[in-house]
């Protein structure tokens, strides 16, 4: 494994911790506020979305570990037979336990999923280079690497932490002045 990406890494949790604190000086009922028009509709689903796209892309992808792979094992053999049948069962599940994420908490919690999965990729990545074929949620053929799976979900999680922040704003909660977001210092 390269050295620099648990490194990386790091410096994401570090910095996702900011964000946890400031989501955690918002009123709940901010922090779960629908937002019409939006495809994440509130800031608790902004955050759990980028969980789950870990989930997706470092377990299902990377690890070959099927979120809600217990409860898909559960459904009728007809149901989940189909990729397509087993992707839908899996954003229905993946909406359900959103919404019984009530609170900045649980959704910490949520990660720690999330860092205890990327220390199993982080241990058993061993070709970080080596192309290799994914089918996605839409059913698309695409072709990324392990090096390319951890970095693209480090960066997905920055991308939301801008929109989360700029939520926060226009909600009337903007960022204080003596809290900085951007990626910690090493």
């Amino acid at each position: 494994m390269d050295s620099s990406l648990p490194l990386m890494y790091g410096w994401v949790r570090r910095t996702r911790e900011r964000l946890f604190e400031y989501t955690e000086t918002l009123p709940t009922q901010v922090y779960l506020q629908d937002q019409p028009g939006l495809s994440a509709s509130s800031l608790r689903d902004v955050h759990a979305h980028v969980a789950n796209m870990y989930l997706w892309w470092v377990g299902r992808y990377g690890l070959g570990v099927e979120p809600y792979g217990q409860q898909l094992a559960a459904l009728p053999l007809s149901t989940g037979a189909t990729h397509a049948t087993r992707t839908e069962a899996i954003i229905v599940l993946e909406r359900a336990e959103t919404l019984r994420l009530t609170d900045v908490r649980a959704v910490r919690r949520k990660f720690l999923e999330v860092d205890a999965l990327l220390e199993q990729a982080f241990e058993s990545f061993d070709q970080l280079d080596q192309p290799f074929e994914v089918i996605r949620a839409s059913g698309r053929r695409t072709v990324v690497t392990q090096r390319w799976v951890l970095m693209s979900n480090m960066l997905h999680e920055f991308h939301h932490k801008g929109q989360m922040l700029a939520y926060g704003r226009a909600l009337g909660f903007p960022l204080p002045d003596d809290m900085e977001t951007d990626v910690v210092l090493p």
